[in-house]
C-alpha cells in the first residue's frame, strides 16, 4: 500500500527550512520514503537541502527543482516573503522509483534519452516501461527533451512535469537528483508505483474568433502571421493589450497571461483542445518570441482566459486525472500539480482559492504544486507535449 505525505517551511535559513520539513514528515510516520519530490525558491541552497535529506534518508530517490517564488501544499501557500521549500514523500515498499540528473548540453534530445536510461537503471527496471516519467528541465529545450524521453519509453508512457523556474526570469533555475545541482539541466524520474495513477493536461482558456497561420518563423521566434509582422497581428488581436515597440524589445509576459496563442491538438467529444504558447517579447522589427517551438504552417488561435477560469481549472484537471486513471476520488493517496508560473502570478492574490478548491475536491489528500516556466503532459489521441499557461495533474491511488 502506498503512503504519501507533504511538508513545507518558509525560512531565510535553508538548514532550518529543510529540518522543519524532515521533522514534519517524520511526525507523519514517513520514516523510510522511497521517493522525495522537492520544490523550492531559488534563494535556498540546493546542496544544503540534499546534504540534510541524505543524512536522514541515505537511499531516498530525490527529484528537486526550483519553482517560481516557492511552492504550495494542501496546508498552505508558501510563496514568500521568506523563501519557501516544500516536499512530497512517497513510501511504497512494493514500488520502484529512479532518478537521474545532468546537463542538457548541445544535444538535449540525446541527453534526455541517456538520463532516462540512467533513471531506469537507478530503479533497477532498465528496459521496462514506467507507469510515468516525471520531468523538470531548464526552459528552452522542452520539445527536444520530450522527444528524447519518448525515444526510450515510447509515446504511450505519460511524461508529466514542468520547466524549472526562478523568481524573475534571470536564469537562476536549478534541478537536482542525488548529486550536484545543475542550471541548464534536466532531472528525470521514472515511477513504477504499486498502485494505479492517472494524469491529465489542460488549460483554463477558450478560443476566440481571431486566428492566423505562421508564414515565417525560426525556433521560438515568429516573424510573420499571414504574411504580416507577427507583433502587429497579435497587438491587433488583443485590442491594445500590447503594442509593437518602436525602439527596444519589450517583455510582455504579464500583459499576455490572459491572451495566449493556441494550436489545436485534437477534438474530444466535439470540443477542440489546444496547446498553448505564451508570448514573451515583442520586437521593433515586428517579430515576437514565445516559450514554445513553432513551425511554419502552424495555425494560431487567440485564446482568452479570466482569473476565475484559472482559479477553477486545477480542481477540474485533478478530477480529469482521476477519470483517466480510473481512480476513485476517495482512494487518492496524493496529488502532484504543475501550475504555470504565469497563471500563478496572474491570480497570486487569490491563490489560496486554488488550495481551497483542491482540498474540497480531495479532502485530506496531500498534494504539492510546482509553479513552472513551461508545462509538459500527455495529450489524448496524441502523445506527450510541451505547452505554456497549462496545468498538469497526477493522482496516485492508495491500493
Amino acid at each position: 500500500m502506498i503512503s504519501i505525505a507533504t511538508a513545507a517551511a518558509e525560512s531565510p535559513s535553508t538548514a532550518e527550512a529543510v529540518e522543519r520539513c524532515i521533522d514534519h514528515l517524520l511526525a507523519q510516520q514517513m520514516a523510510s520514503p522511497r521517493y522525495l519530490m522537492i520544490q523550492l525558491d531559488t534563494r535556498h541552497d540546493m546542496v544544503a537541502v540534499r546534504t540534510a535529506v541524505q543524512a536522514r534518508w541515505p537511499s531516498v530517490h530525490i527529484h528537486a527543482a526550483t519553482s517560481c517564488l516557492g511552492s504550495m501544499v494542501q496546508t498552505g501557500t508558501h510563496i514568500g516573503p521568506e523563501p519557501g521549500l516544500c516536499m512530497l514523500a512517497i513510501a511504497d515498499a512494493e514500488g520502484d522509483y529512479g532518478t537521474a540528473c545532468g546537463p542538457l548540453g548541445d544535444a538535449p534530445r540525446a541527453s534526455a534519452a541517456a538520463l532516462v536510461r540512467q533513471a531506469l537503471a537507478d530503479a533497477d527496471r532498465l528496459g521496462e516501461s514506467p507507469a510515468m516519467v516525471w520531468v523538470s528541465c531548464a526552459p528552452g529545450s522542452e520539445e527536444n527533451v520530450i522527444a528524447g524521453l519518448q525515444d526510450v519509453v515510447g509515446t504511450a508512457t505519460p511524461i508529466v512535469g514542468g520547466s524549472a523556474a526562478d523568481n524573475a526570469i534571470e536564469g537562476k533555475w536549478q534541478v537536482m537528483a542525488g548529486g550536484e545541482p545543475v542550471g541548464n539541466g534536466l532531472v528525470v524520474s521514472v515511477l513504477f508505483p504499486s498502485s494505479r495513477l492517472g494524469a491529465a493536461f489542460h488549460s483554463g482558456y477558450v478560443p476566440t474568433a481571431q486566428r492566423g497561420r505562421v508564414t515565417r518563423c525560426e525556433g521560438r521566434r515568429v516573424f510573420e502571421i499571414d504574411g504580416r509582422p507577427a507583433a502587429d497581428v497579435y497587438a491587433g488581436w488583443t485590442q491594445g493589450a500590447v503594442a509593437r515597440p518602436a525602439a527596444e524589445s519589450v517583455n510582455v509576459l504579464m500583459a499576455t497571461a490572459l491572451w495566449p496563442l493556441g494550436r489545436r491538438m485534437n477534438t474530444i467529444g466535439g470540443t477542440d483542445t489546444f496547446m498553448l504558447s505564451h508570448p514573451e517579447t515583442l520586437a521593433p522589427d515586428g517579430s515576437m518570441t514565445l516559450f514554445t517551438d513553432v513551425a511554419e504552417g502552424d495555425e494560431f488561435v487567440l485564446m482568452s482566459g479570466t482569473t476565475d477560469s484559472l482559479l477553477e481549472r486545477p480542481a477540474l484537471v485533478t478530477e480529469a486525472a482521476c477519470r483517466v486513471g480510473e481512480v476513485d476520488r476517495s482512494q487518492v493517496a496524493g496529488l502532484i500539480l504543475v501550475f504555470c508560473a504565469g497563471c500563478m502570478l496572474t491570480v497570486k492574490e487569490r491563490l489560496d482559492e486554488v488550495r481551497t478548491s483542491l482540498n474540497a475536491a480531495l479532502p485530506g489528500v496531500p498534494f504539492i504544486a510546482a509553479f513552472t516556466f513551461g508545462e509538459q503532459g500527455p495529450v489524448l489521441a496524441c502523445d506527450n507535449r510541451h505547452g505554456n499557461l497549462m496545468i498538469s495533474a497526477v493522482v496516485l491511488s492508495r491500493d
